[in-house]
């Protein structure tokens, strides 16, 4: 049943492509007295982000009186299916902020295309203000897909400082095993030793990848065109969520509870450790008086993945990307543009802490540098951003990452043992990805 769901889906997928281009050209009304309009559909996003991303689009289209923006708010996690089925319609925006993850698929169905084709010269003076590295992760074969505003990281560790010194120890876990024993040791009447995510929400998954990715793991092969996200870099990851579960040292119910469960019950104090992005409580809990670190998430006491192991994935969450259906794609570019600049670059950094900021001027920042003290000093050592590499991203990964949060599910709850529930994953998967090259 879920081979031929998977295939369904991909299916569809294909032929909302070719829906689309019959549709494409007769939906947008026309322009009237030279003002061109500019539809956008925002994503998801931080409250903060979200407030910020409104209130300085209206500023960008007060400014533009010859670009009429239109500007609509979506919830994140619905947006691959929203911007599918506009596209499938015709009816789709001029620009999308979606995730960074989303290109491959966005890119082979043609959704969106690529901005170096409309201004070459205007995209490439993007890199004067922006950190290489994330200028660079919304680039796809070769093409620049999107304006990437600042990227999230994976897997971070944070830890209340108090109840590590309650229970003995000067220093967070450095390792996996050490890990285990913290959180058992952690784990009170009052509290939980640790808040894990189990959940198919992306972002949970992209955590569970990071740690993967730790121990040498990869999703596909790019050699051989395989699906491996059933090899031991990736199964030696799960067994240790599996492991933490079993022993009964999680907070709430990991299958259920996503990633903003797991920053509240670490922020109120029910959980001594929490697996999270980089960003981990500030969207929420910012000014919180709680006294807690964070660090890169602990490493494998040994490496068992057959890759190079990636101290981190990243991911822009509020990458511009431009429809092929635009009718105004120079004006949509020049909205873009306006995000591109240090004043609204900077706004990841000054007033959103939660983000990991393109603008090289967010590093100078006094909040900066008070909040996420060691993110500046790598910044400045050149280090941050080392050993880093994209989260999972080929074309067809909108199909096969479902497949892995099913194997997730499974292996936690212990329907299946976690090597039977990866391979059962893995052979869906392979079948959704070979449809998709």
């Amino acid at each position: 049943m879920k081979k031929g769901v998977g295939l369904f889906l991909m299916i569809t997928m294909l032929l909302t492509f070719s829906t689309a281009l019959l549709m494409a050209n007769g939906q947008q009304e026309a322009d009237e007295g030279g003002v061109k309009t500019v539809r956008v559909w925002k994503m998801g996003g931080t409250p903060m982000e979200t407030e910020f991303f409104e209130e300085y689009t209206k500023k960008f289209d007060e400014e533009n009186e010859d670009i009429n923006i239109e500007y609509n708010y979506f919830y994140g996690q619905i947006r691959v299916s929203k911007i599918i089925s506009g596209f499938k319609a015709g009816n789709i925006a001029d620009v999308v902020v979606a995730f960074g993850q989303d290109i491959p698929d966005f890119a082979g169905l043609r959704i969106i295309q690529p901005l170096d084709d409309i201004d070459k010269e205007l995209v490439e003076g993007w890199k004067d203000n922006m950190v290489e590295e994330i200028y660079n992760v919304t680039k796809y074969r070769g093409k620049q897909y999107a304006l990437p505003t600042y990227v999230d990281m994976a897997p971070f560790l944070a830890y209340n400082k108090d109840m590590l010194a309650e229970a003995g120890y000067d220093r967070p876990p450095r390792t996996w095993s050490e890990l285990k024993e913290y959180a058992k040791n952690l784990t009170t009447d009052e509290h939980a030793g640790i808040a894990i995510q189990a959940t198919k929400t992306p972002v949970d998954l992209n955590i569970l990848e990071g740690i993967a990715y730790n121990n040498g793991g990869r999703y596909v092969d790019e050699e051989s065109g395989d699906i491996v996200f059933n090899g031991p870099g990736f199964a030696d990851a799960l067994q240790l969520y599996v492991d933490l579960v079993d022993a009964g040292v999680t907070a709430g119910n990991p299958i259920e509870d996503n990633f903003k469960n797991g920053a509240t019950y670490f922020a109120e104090g029910k959980a001594a450790m929490w697996v999270g992005m980089s960003w981990l409580i500030t969207p929420w809990y910012a000014d919180s008086e709680l006294n807690w670190g964070a660090i890169p998430f602990p490493k494998p006491d040994k490496v068992t993945g057959d890759y190079p192991v990636a101290a981190a994935v990243m991911d822009p969450t509020a990458a511009l990307m431009i429809t092929t259906q635009s009718e105004n794609p120079e004006a949509a570019l020049r909205y873009l543009d306006f995000w591109a600049q240090p004043e609204q670059l900077t706004l990841w950094g000054r007033e959103e802490i939660a983000r990991v900021p393109a603008a090289k001027k967010s590093y100078e920042l006094d909040k900066l540098k008070e909040f996420w003290p060691e993110w500046v000093e790598s910044y400045n050592e050149g280090t941050l951003f080392d050993g880093a590499v994209t989260v999972p991203r080929f074309n067809g990964v909108t199909s096969v990452q479902p497949e892995f949060g099913n194997a997730v599910q499974n292996a936690v709850l212990g329907v299946k043992g976690i090597q039977e529930a990866l391979d059962d994953a893995a052979s869906v998967a392979q079948e959704n990805y070979d449809l998709m090259k």
